[in-house]
């Protein structure tokens, strides 16, 4: 069964990233297939809460239906009816969030009191120096981690107010790729400025690898991320702490700093480039305000 062709016609109209995911789970559900006998593609409505049920026991609602839009889009490049209108398959669905209930798992935020901590931990060398930007422009700009790494030193302007602004120019609920400009404090200004005459970088990727303490010419992988801010925060604070933070942790943080110094949530939207209120009240929830102070 060659169904991998069906996903040369989404080439250019979706993320690469986004294409190897619903290869990625496609392939997941194929193989069950494989091994239970059962047809792929087209598959039944049986077929499918056959597999909801039995991923039920092992993965998040939030997974399977991951795996659900994989399964729903192949299905429809290979012209075949939309599988999720069975009420089968929607019962199964329902199943499986019954049987794992429970809220996501949030990142731990780096709040700016922990960008704090994290950015005094920062070594004097060229690699913290970059660590030190990365944590300080992240924490700014509220970007998600691979539009973080993605950030490019022509897209850095000096604004009227004498700090920078930067273009984030591609995020994953911006599919027509118009961006957002973000705005940096005035010590992440001299920040950027002082990494930007330490390198003599003038265009291309702001974050890169640094071998033997000479800098690459390549972006970071967006894992960078995680695994700088975890590294920081096992010297800042304890292991146990440290495993909490992602690479999602400086969105996070940051929301609920300005959460807490009493920005509205239409304004953080905004900032962070958020088109639904759900995500943003989520991340915010647990800050703690009182409001008779």
């Amino acid at each position: 069964m060659n169904w991998r062709h069906h996903f040369d016609r989404l080439e250019g109209a979706y993320a690469s990233s986004t294409i190897k995911s619903y290869i990625r789970d496609f392939e997941a559900f194929a193989g069950w297939c494989r091994r239970k006998r059962l047809r792929a593609l087209p598959a039944s409505a049986q077929t499918v809460a056959r597999f909801i049920d039995a991923q039920s026991q092992e993965l998040k609602i939030s997974s399977i239906k991951r795996k659900m839009c994989a399964i729903r889009k192949v299905h429809r490049l290979a012209g075949f009816n939309d599988i999720d209108e069975h009420e089968t398959i929607a019962l199964a669905l329902r199943r499986a969030k019954r049987a794992r209930p429970g809220r996501p798992r949030q990142a731990l935020g780096v709040t700016f009191e922990r960008r704090n901590a994290l950015m005094g931990k920062c070594s004097d060398d060229l690699v913290g120096l970059r660590d030190k930007v990365m944590v300080a422009v992240g924490f700014d700009t509220l970007c998600r981690r691979a539009e973080l790494v993605g950030l490019r030193v022509e897209d850095f302007q000096m604004s009227d107010a004498g700090t920078l602004t930067v273009l984030v120019r591609r995020a994953k609920n911006d599919q027509d790729g118009l961006g957002r400009i973000a705005h940096l404090s005035a010590e992440t200004t001299r920040l950027v400025q002082h990494w930007l005459e330490m390198t003599g970088l003038e265009r291309g990727p702001l974050l890169r690898p640094i071998y033997k303490g000479k800098i690459g010419a390549r972006y970071l992988h967006p894992a960078a991320v995680g695994r700088v801010l975890k590294r920081l925060s096992s010297m800042a604070y304890d292991p146990e702490i440290a495993k909490k933070v992602s690479g999602h942790s400086l969105r996070v943080g940051s929301a609920q700093t300005l959460a807490k110094r009493g920005v509205g949530l239409l304004a953080i939207m905004s900032v962070g480039g958020w088109r639904s209120s759900n995500t943003v009240a989520r991340y915010v929830e647990n800050v703690e305000v009182n409001p008779w102070q």
